[in-house]
């Protein structure tokens, strides 16, 4: 059983939590046996909750997203979901109207410390405000070793004050003080493992998040910002280490290969005013690497540093033994059959995939009748080269997602046309044990953009646009680590 107090405050409170919009913020108030009262009605519509009306019991529900509120007519007890209040006067039902006491409804404001409710003596009105919720949602961030809760607040917190602890039935409990959540927003939460359910609560003094952990805790960490609160989950560490170990050596990008197409002997494609692609590839591939290491503790390889002549079997080799996490193979296009064509593209390894790869493929591929020993090189319709194609789709996703970054990041800067991701059978490529791609940054075949690309400028707006790229890649498949 529960005082009238407890009850008036859970109920107003949890009402002006759901609603975050007030479609009428003015209630009118009538005097009923001296005590003051308010419609059910107008509560009801002012936070555009739906009512049952049971006229064989004299009932009434307040259906809220998560919440259903019973009124008695003429009791002095009311039902919140299963819990049930006494009130210190009877709810009345006047000409098919519900009345509630608003007694402990005006004490509300002191309570909470925030304005709820203003009387107007002239009209006999009172007005609502907006609730001001600074704990507005949160969102549940999965780890290889844990988890983060990320809750969104508006105002800072500090860390000291906030407490999380996981009882017994598994529940981890976050206490904040001077908290005030918006039940609405956290109505709609997309609950991932380990998380199985979660609670929220509010009182007059803090709120209450509640999980339901799947896992075992072993480490809590609380970590505050101007926006948000992060509750830091580490689990099963001891059995969980070496996965984690191994785990954090495949994804930490710690050492990134910048091939630089063609070079010495093989100048690639030539365009109309002699522009040479392995000029633009080594500039291009400079520029990046220069950015990388400047900007983030990442080893980068070069698989040629200057105008030299590297088979492209032992681009993919330095690649491997240098233990590379990412290979970018930097290219520029021709087609001498379309002068008119235009764009950039990004590549993944697999043969045979588009017929507007033929040529391209045919032209980087040839590059072999260069070099000395070809006996290196599988056919492109060898079973071999199929299966190692197929051994290497192991990074296929990350290749995709790196590609598909590149050319976001490229067609902010570039006037040419987005040509997107395709997928075809490069030599250089094949047998790369890490995610990888090949870039063509434009056509030298067309006079627009042989101009665009001879530009050192734009060349560095490609290798900008080629580090955004590697930022946001990094993020993605580091992230899926908590940070010791």
């Amino acid at each position: 059983m529960y005082t009238v107090n407890n009850f008036l405050y859970i109920f107003f409170v949890i009402l002006l939590n759901i609603s975050t919009v007030l479609s009428n913020n003015k209630l009118e108030r009538s005097m009923l046996n001296n005590v003051e009262y308010i419609k059910a009605s107008d509560l009801a519509k002012t936070y555009n909750a739906n009512t049952i009306f049971y006229s064989d019991k004299d009932k009434l529900e307040i259906r809220l997203k998560n919440l259903k509120i019973t009124l008695s007519a003429f009791s002095s007890f009311l039902k919140i979901d299963d819990n049930i209040y006494h009130l210190s006067s009877k709810i009345l039902y006047i000409q098919n109207e519900f009345y509630i006491p608003l007694n402990a409804f005006s004490k509300l404001a002191d309570k909470t410390k925030i304005s709820i409710i203003t009387i107007n003596s002239d009209n006999n009105q009172i007005e609502l405000s907006n609730p001001q919720y600074n704990v507005n949602n949160f969102k549940i961030h999965k780890k290889i070793n844990g988890a983060i809760i990320n809750i969104e607040t508006s105002k800072y917190f500090f860390e000291k004050s906030i407490s999380a602890s996981i009882s017994r039935g598994g529940w981890l409990n976050i206490t904040i003080p001077n908290g005030y959540l918006d039940s609405l927003q956290m109505s709609n939460i997309n609950i991932q493992s380990p998380v199985l359910r979660y609670k929220t609560y509010q009182s007059s003094e803090s709120c209450q998040i509640s999980l339901l952990i799947k896992n075992k805790v072993d480490d809590i960490e609380i970590k505050t910002s101007n926006e948000e609160i992060n509750i830091i989950l580490r689990m099963e560490t001891n059995t969980s280490a070496n996965k984690i170990k191994k785990q954090r050596e495949e994804w930490f990008l710690d050492t990134i290969i910048i091939d630089a197409g063609h070079g010495g002997k093989d100048p690639g494609a030539i365009g109309k005013k002699g522009l040479q692609e392995k000029t633009i590839t080594l500039d291009v591939a400079k520029k990046l690497k220069k950015l990388i290491e400047k900007n983030l503790d990442i080893k980068v390889i070069m698989t040629r540093n200057e105008d030299s002549f590297v088979p492209l079997w032992k681009r993919t080799k330095m690649a491997n033994e240098n233990d590379g996490k990412l290979l970018i193979s930097i290219h520029a296009n021709s087609a001498s059959k379309s002068p008119r064509a235009r764009g950039f593209e990004t590549y993944l390894l697999r043969p045979g995939k588009f017929d507007d790869a033929v040529e391209i493929v045919k032209r980087e591929n040839n590059v072999i009748e260069l070099e000395e020993d070809k006996g290196k090189y599988l056919d492109l319709s060898d079973e071999d080269f199929i299966a190692a194609s197929i051994e290497q789709n192991i990074y296929i996703k990350e290749s995709e997602f790196f590609a598909a970054e590149i050319q976001k990041q490229i067609d902010k800067i570039s006037t040419s046309p987005n040509r997107g991701v395709k997928q075809a059978g490069f030599y250089v490529l094949v047998g790369a044990t890490m995610p990888n791609v090949l870039i063509e940054l434009g056509f030298l075949s067309n006079r627009t953009e042989e101009k665009m690309l001879g530009k050192s400028s734009y060349r560095q707006k490609l290798a900008n646009s080629i580090f955004e790229a590697i930022l946001v890649f990094k993020e993605r498949y580091e992230s899926q680590l908590i940070e010791e």
